[in-house]
């Protein structure tokens, strides 16, 4: 029996050390995330491009890149930028260097 807890005693530290090497990780990272139809990016330094096809937004490590039909920015502000329109594709775009 005190085997067993001092394992999962282990499992649990390991855990918790991969948990907080994975937000260190992700930190910086744009955070996107879809509710109620519509698209929401945090942690982002502004619009870079916009139109009804596709919407760029500057973001610590690169862009963010949201392609699709009909978009249109439902907010920005230095929380966030939120999107709506149908939306075919986002990808993020690692600056290089």
């Amino acid at each position: 029996m005190h085997r067993v807890r001092g394992e999962r005693r282990r499992a649990q530290m390991g855990l918790r050390e991969m948990y907080a090497a994975l937000g260190q990780a992700v930190q910086g990272a744009p955070r996107v995330e879809v509710e109620g139809g519509r698209l929401v990016i945090e942690r982002h330094r502004g619009v870079r491009a916009y139109s009804q096809t596709c919407i760029r937004v500057d973001c610590p490590d690169g862009e963010v890149c949201i392609e699709g039909e009909g978009l249109t920015l439902e907010a920005l502000s230095r929380a966030e930028v939120a999107v709506r329109g149908q939306v075919q594709q986002v990808r993020l775009e690692h600056r290089r260097g």
